[in-house]
């Protein structure tokens, strides 16, 4: 089984007006709420390319019941913690006539301590030799650590954890070792503390890191990714397609990779799948995911290339 972390969903408001006039009433021409969060479109991926998994993390107040909702209608199986704070909400402003998207993001509910021991519990329930996809930030009031926590209790019982973060919780849950690291190249280079731009630095910078983490998996955008395991070091390229937008490429990378992997597929298949399934989201507007369709059809010009 697959199952994705989110600790900071959200419940997104989507607003489409014609044109955002400053200083004036604006009519709003068309309203959408979804739930949103990376481990969440992770698990969106996941059951249209025709898998399951179980989508866990934080939620509160009304708004995260309403979350909870719309996710277990879309048919995603839904295994929270409740907590007593409320869960954020995001405004996303589309304007029609310019084809602009704008992200009024708030902040994130403060977790508490009992709220904490109560996920962390749940999450050592997992079963051995399931996948844990582990994305996006931590909440206010969790320590740093959470995630390397999260990945050596994992660990210990044959999970093979998938980070998808930034920043100091990367760090952190890199040495903890998890099965696989998927930043991209501007959070990789944040990692090693340089910044990069070619294959040949990413694959030098990633050297110290192959004792510790058995696959690393590096994005690059329209570029496609570098992938790193103990059998050598690959280039994917997708082929060329007119993008719409980039929002949820990665996450739904991720999600090609772990379910491929889940259904016993080798890293190599796996790194194509998650190429096809990024690039086959960049056809759809910034609030929808990949069609297994386009996968498919995409899947078939994906160049890999053992380097």
């Amino acid at each position: 089984m697959i199952y994705t972390i989110t600790l900071t969903p959200s419940l997104d408001r989507i607003i489409d007006v014609e044109e955002l006039i400053y200083d004036d009433v604006n009519k709003i021409e068309e309203e959408k709420r979804r739930a949103g969060g990376r481990g969440i479109d992770v698990s969106r991926v996941i059951k249209e390319l025709g898998g399951q998994s179980i989508a866990l993390g934080f939620i509160g107040g009304y708004d995260g019941l309403e979350l909870e909702g719309r996710l277990i209608n879309e048919g995603v199986i839904c295994d929270f913690t409740r907590i007593n704070n409320e869960t954020r909400t995001n405004n996303i402003v589309y304007q029609r006539k310019k084809k602009l998207q704008t992200l009024l993001s708030t902040c994130g509910p403060e977790v508490d301590p009992l709220e904490i021991a109560s996920f962390f519990n749940k999450i050592k329930g997992i079963p051995s030799y399931s996948y844990v996809v582990i994305s996006g930030n931590i909440p206010k009031g969790v320590n740093e650590n959470f995630y390397a926590q999260m990945i050596i209790a994992l660990k210990e019982k044959g999970v093979k954890v998938i980070l998808d973060t930034d920043g100091e919780a990367l760090k952190r849950g890199v040495d903890a070792g998890p099965y696989l690291i998927k930043p991209n190249i501007y959070e990789f280079g944040r990692l090693v503390e340089n910044n990069l731009s070619s294959v040949e630095e990413i694959i030098n910078y990633a050297k110290p890191y192959q004792n510790i983490v058995e696959c690393i998996v590096v994005s690059m955008g329209v570029r496609g990714l570098v992938g790193i395991n103990k059998d050598g070091c690959y280039s994917v390229t997708p082929p060329k397609i007119k993008v719409r937008s980039s929002v949820g490429a990665g996450d739904s990378l991720v999600a090609g990779i772990v379910y491929s992997m889940s259904e016993g597929r080798t890293f190599e298949d796996a790194i194509v799948l998650g190429v096809a399934c990024g690039t086959a989201s960049t056809l759809n507007s910034g609030n929808e995911l990949c069609k297994r369709e386009d996968v498919e059809i995409i899947k078939k010009d994906v160049i890999i290339k053992k380097i």
